[in-house]
Formats: structure tokens, sequence, C-alpha cells
């Protein structure tokens, strides 16, 4: 009887490429960087916050911070249903990797409702931390690992 192999090097996009390749991170963290600020900019002027220099200054090391952390525990979803039952599934399946978006999403939303902007008035954290939920949710999770063996 042949034990079935756990092919690993498939289970997640994002976490095995950064694995991997080691100098994707230098790709990774400023361009998430990058997306943060530029939401945190779109959001505040949508908002009409005053003083966005300092609001940002205030704010954005926590979003990008929480936002990462977001993104990796939602990658440990699939990864993890993956390793537990080992079966013919190459990880980024719709049914493993839709569930670690929203886990993602939703993580992204509790971070920073309840720590970055604790502080805010309800009614613009709630509508900031939505924004960022929405429009940070680690959406290359989707895109199947299949395609980087077409190149």
């Amino acid at each position: 009887m042949k034990k079935k192999e756990t092919r690993l090097y498939n289970v997640l996009f994002p976490v095995w490429m950064l694995i991997l390749f080691p100098g994707v991170w230098l790709i990774v963290l400023p361009g998430n960087f990058i997306i943060d600020s530029l939401v945190l900019i779109a959001s505040m002027f949508a908002l009409r916050v005053a003083d966005k220099k300092k609001w940002y200054k205030k704010h954005i090391l926590k979003i990008f911070i929480f936002g990462f952390l977001s993104d990796m525990i939602g990658a440990l979803l699939p990864l993890t249903v993956t390793i537990s039952f080992p079966a013919d599934i190459l990880g980024d399946e719709l049914f493993l990797t839709l569930p670690a978006v929203v886990l993602a999403a939703a993580l992204i939303f509790v971070f920073n409702y309840f720590i970055t902007f604790r502080k805010e008035d309800k009614g613009l954290r709630l509508k900031v931390s939505l924004i960022f939920a929405v429009a940070t949710a680690p959406y290359t999770f989707l895109i199947p690992t299949r395609w980087l063996y077409m190149i």
C-alpha cells in the first residue's frame, strides 16, 4: 500500500512564495505599506478627517502590522487544512482560499476597529475599519498556484 504524499509546494501562493524566494519580501512589505498608505489617504479624504498628516502618522504603522498579521493568520487556514487532511487537493482551491480571504478581512476589521482606531469616534472607526477590511483583504490568495507552473 502506497502512502499518500502531502505536497506543500502547492499549498498557498503568497506564503510559499515568501519562503521559497526570500527576496520577494523586499517587494511584498513595501507593496503592502504603499497599498495601506493609499487606502488610508483615500479614506481620510472620503471621510473628511481633519489634520490628515497627524492622523496618518498616528495610525499607519498599526494598520500595516495588523494587516500583515491578519494575512498570515488567514494563510494558515488552507495550510492547516491541507496538512491535516492530505488528499489530492493542491491547496489553492476556492473552498480553501475563499474562507482564508474572509478570515483575513474579518481580522483586519477587528484589529483596526478594536485596537488601531479605538480612540476615534465610533462611526468613523467603523467606516474606516470596514474600508480597510474590504480594500486590503488578501485577494492574491485567490490566484491559483497552477498559474506559476504555466510560466
